[in-house]
């Protein structure tokens, strides 16, 4: 009893210095303004206000980046209840996303200690997790795929639980957990799909069965809204997916299997590297040489390898990232980073568990432990030191700079004028929502089209494209007077007045 307290007494401890970190080094920031509101948050921010304030309900959500292809709504609907608390302001969701950075972290270390019952090996790989340069261990950002790794935490409890018991909700949570994810972020979603669908056949014993039927009832429970979107709009999703499946669009150069297959590993291995090395690929790779060479002293240990060959959730782990590997091989166009976000969590919860059982063979225990703390020490990040010192002053995309912009305008009360935002995205929806909501809280009067004072934000002025695109020209029709000019970090505010 008394052991079993110091060890729930120790977990409190682990948990609240994990939270005091990630505070310090992710929520701080957000405080002061300090985050990234660019074209995804304004678009998505400005559709889940018109949910709220105006009705708009809806049945899918954002593009995917392919015509036709839209994500589920489920995204703009689990924003919706921090956008109305938050009273319409982005800062106050942003609060919650960076909440969200620290509960997966949080989640993270839970879990790896549910799976390992190892305190100190769970602690010191999440502590490296958290301080990693990897952003899907901490995400913070409002984007649909921040909520891939906690989903991904939640979906290796699920299967955990279906290898341990076959109660039919661990099926249900499996399914509705795999599509949230592919609603989250729809290219690692279509890969973990696909190994969704080929579990009942790899691991035949837990899965085969009638309950992975209740499986597919919540991956469908979740893709509903677009079921119906799709019967009431002549199926326009799958007739779209239907043309890019006939004739794909390569943008990012058609190389050929064996490239592609150089690419792949070269990510993976780029992703190891910002999650344990401090983004130190060198240091990465004798990293993963390391964990290799140590799961090869695990499997020759006969005790260990006993446990490792029945440890069923490490082989689907594995699994999982060779369909994962495999699929996005296959598939010919650019794979960017953010498209493997559910990755690191894997791999986090995959050398948790290699750790461990090498932790329990006597001549490995000193050097696994001396490794993570090694680990600690390459990630650690000396602003911890001073977490309340920001000397950036930000981007064109940082909230608290676009923010100062409309704070400028909105303090010199305009009426009748128009406004115009410039961005190389040609559309500027963060611009649109902080003009929807500050016009709606009466800070502002809304903008007009074809009056004679203009407000002309301009990103990226100091590269002159909008001088050279014509933008510039056609706003202003090269017949203005300029009242006044007012730069921002990353942003340039011209007032004009029409002669």
């Amino acid at each position: 009893m008394t052991k079993l307290r110091a060890v729930n007494k120790f977990n409190l401890i682990a948990v609240v210095f994990l939270v005091f970190i990630n505070f310090l080094g992710y929520i701080q920031p957000i405080l002061n303004g300090f985050f990234a509101f660019a074209y995804d948050q304004g678009r998505d921010l400005l559709a889940v206000a018109k949910i709220i304030y105006e009705g708009n309900l809806t049945l899918i959500g954002p593009t995917t980046g392919l015509q036709g292809i839209f994500y589920g709504p489920w995204w703009y609907y689990f924003l919706v209840p921090f956008l109305y608390i938050s009273d319409g302001n982005p800062q106050g969701v942003a609060i919650f996303f960076g909440f969200l950075g620290l509960f997966t972290v949080i989640a993270i270390f839970l879990l790896t200690l549910r799976l390992t019952n190892n305190l100190l090996i769970s602690f010191l790989l999440t502590l490296t997790a958290s301080m990693s340069k990897n952003w899907m261990l901490v995400p913070t950002l409002i984007w649909s795929p921040s909520l891939v790794p906690i989903l991904m935490v939640g979906l290796v409890l699920t299967v955990f639980k279906i290898f341990n018991s076959q109660k039919p909700i661990y099926f249900f949570a499996f399914g509705l957990i795999v599509m949230l994810i592919a609603d989250s972020g729809a290219a690692f979603g279509i890969m973990l799909t696909l190994s969704f669908l080929l579990t009942p056949l790899i691991f035949r014993k837990a899965f085969l069965k009638k309950e992975f039927l209740i499986s597919i009832l919540g991956a469908m429970l979740i893709l509903l809204p677009k079921i119906i979107f799709e019967l009431r709009n002549n199926f326009l999703i799958s007739r779209s997916i239907i043309s890019y499946i006939e004739n794909p669009k390569i943008y990012g150069g058609n190389f050929s299997f064996f490239t592609r297959v150089w690419h792949r590993i070269d990510q993976v291995w780029g992703l190891i590297s910002a999650s344990i090395s401090n983004s130190n690929k060198l240091l990465g790779l004798l990293a993963i040489i390391l964990i290799v060479l140590v799961l090869f002293k695990v499997c020759k240990d006969q005790k260990s390898w006993e446990k490792l060959k029945s440890d069923k959730l490490f082989w689907y782990l594995n699994f999982v990232l060779v369909t994962i590997f495999v699929g996005f091989t296959i598939y010919k166009d650019t794979v960017w980073d953010y498209y493997l976000v559910g990755l690191p969590v894997i791999f986090i919860i995959l050398i948790a568990k290699i750790f461990n059982l090498a932790h329990s063979i006597k001549n490995l225990k000193v050097p696994v432990i001396t490794f993570l703390f090694f680990l600690v020490a390459l990630n650690f990040d000396k602003s911890f030191f001073t977490p309340f010192k920001i000397t950036w002053p930000g981007e064109g995309a940082t909230y608290r700079n676009e923010k100062m912009v409309m704070d400028y305008i909105a303090s010199q009360n305009p009426k009748d004028y128009s406004f115009f935002a410039y961005s190389p995205a040609i559309f500027d929806p963060p611009f649109d929502y902080l003009l929807y909501w500050y016009s709606r809280k009466g800070l502002i009067e809304s903008p007009k089209t074809n009056q004679k004072n203009m407000y002309l934000v301009i990103r990226e002025a100091e590269t002159k494209k909008y001088l050279v695109s014509g933008w510039y020209g056609d706003k202003t029709k090269d017949s203005t007077v300029i009242l006044d000019r007012r730069e921002f970090p990353g942003l340039l505010v011209e007032k004009h007045q029409f002669d």
